[in-house]
């Protein structure tokens, strides 16, 4: 039997290897973080979804033709929470992106700019569970979400305050947490 630690290790490490896969689009890394078949489910930063690994490797394919990720994303952690075989994780940061195809992102919810990389701002949630998608008990991320970040500058409703006044990964009683291949900076 697993210890809390060594789930939370092991969530992180996917976690990492995630975003840094994200990099130069390395397939062979991201898939690893997911589950067989057809159990995955993302709702892409492009405003669509994908069902199971085959159609994720199918739009990085894709990308790797139409867009480029020189630097590795600048992601923050601002919570993780562990239930049994199941966790999520939520965090936003920094993603450098251009396009390279004609096509870009190929979405009107995406849209990058021509020329230079855009330091595009996300927040995204994962979801993790104890199955590899055949049945055994190996973390695996089995849900991705991810959207647009408000302007830094924006004031949020009812509330107030900003994201430069807060900072990424910040907010109420949190203090970020990023996971890098030298290990976990908190």
């Amino acid at each position: 039997m697993s210890t809390e630690k060594q789930d939370r290790n092991e969530i992180l490490e996917l976690h990492r290897i995630w975003w840094e896969s994200n990099h130069k689009l390395v397939i062979p890394d991201m898939q690893s973080v997911f589950p067989a078949g057809m159990s995955y489910l993302m709702f892409n930063l492009n405003g669509h979804p994908y069902f199971g690994i085959d159609e994720k490797t199918k739009l990085w394919e894709h990308y790797k033709k139409e867009i480029d990720i020189v630097m590795y994303p600048d992601i923050e952690i601002m919570r993780l929470a562990i239930s049994g075989d199941m966790a999520w994780l939520a965090c936003e940061g920094i993603f450098p992106i251009r396009r390279i195809g004609a096509d870009g992102t190929g979405s009107a919810t995406w849209e990058l700019s021509d020329g230079d990389y855009d330091n595009f701002r996300l927040r995204a949630t994962e979801v993790y569970q104890r199955d590899d998608g055949a049945g055994n008990p190996i973390w695996k991320m089995w849900h991705f979400h991810a959207s647009p970040m408000a302007p830094n500058d924006e004031e949020r409703p009812g509330v107030g305050g900003t994201q430069d006044g807060r900072g990424v990964g910040y907010g109420p009683g949190i203090t970020p947490e990023r996971v890098t291949r030298s290990g976990t900076r908190s």
